[in-house]
C-alpha cells in the first residue's frame, strides 16, 4: 500500500510539473543593415553578412526551449530603421541586442562598444543588459557608451546596440570573419540570453 501511495504521489507530481506554465522569454536579435545596405565594408567583408552569421549562430546554439530568439532579418533583406523598430515593438520582447561591426581610420583601434540611450523608456533595464553583455566577453576591451541611435530611442523594450569589433583592425577582423571567432562571439552573447 505504501508503494502504491508513493507511485500515485510521484505520478501526480509528474503530471503537475508537466502542465506547469514556465515563463517563456522572447529575445530579439536585431541584424543590422541588409540588402542594398552593406554597412561597413573592409577587404570584401561586409557588416551585414557578419551580423547575420553571428545572429544565426546565436539562434542555432540556443538549446533552451523556454527562450525564443527572433531575428529582425534571417536573409539578405533590407529593413529601414523604422520598420525594424516597429517589428521589434510588435514582438514585445524581454530585451533586444542589435549587432554591428565597427570601422575607423585608426587601424590600431580595437574592441567592443555597447551603446544604450537615456531616451529609451526602459533605460534602467537597458543599462543592466549592457552590463551583462560587458561581463559576458572574455576580453576586457569593452566599453559601455551612451548614444541616441534611432533604435535605442524608438524601441520600447530594453535594448543595447553592440559593436562587435573593428573590421579595420586586423585582430578584430580575424575574430569577426572566421568561424571560430564568430562562434565565440555568439557563445558570449548567448550567456546573456540564458
Amino acid at each position: 500500500m505504501r508503494n502504491l501511495l508513493k507511485f500515485i504521489g510521484l505520478a501526480f507530481l509528474t503530471i503537475t510539473l508537466a502542465f506547469t506554465n514556465v515563463d517563456k522569454k522572447t529575445i530579439v536579435i536585431d541584424v543590422s543593415h541588409g540588402g542594398h545596405d552593406n554597412g561597413t565594408t573592409v577587404h570584401g567583408f561586409t557588416e551585414k553578412e557578419i551580423a547575420l552569421n553571428i545572429a544565426n549562430k546565436i539562434k542555432q546554439l540556443n538549446k533552451n526551449s523556454n527562450i525564443e530568439i527572433i531575428l529582425t532579418r534571417d536573409s539578405d533583406k533590407f529593413l529601414s530603421l523604422n520598420e525594424r523598430a516597429e517589428k521589434i515593438n510588435t514582438l514585445k520582447p524581454d530585451f533586444v541586442i542589435s549587432l554591428h561591426a565597427n570601422a575607423t581610420d585608426n587601424i590600431d583601434q580595437s574592441g567592443k562598444e555597447i551603446f544604450v540611450s537615456d531616451k529609451n523608456i526602459q533605460k534602467e533595464k537597458s543599462g543592466n543588459l549592457a552590463l551583462e553583455l560587458f561581463y559576458s566577453f572574455n576580453d576586457r576591451n569593452v566599453e559601455i557608451k551612451k548614444a541616441d541611435f534611432y533604435l535605442l530611442k524608438n524601441v520600447e523594450y530594453p535594448i543595447a546596440l553592440l559593436e562587435l569589433g573593428y573590421l579595420t583592425n586586423e585582430n578584430d577582423r580575424e575574430i569577426l570573419t572566421t568561424e571560430k571567432g564568430q562562434s565565440e562571439l555568439a557563445e558570449s552573447i548567448l550567456k546573456v540570453i540564458k
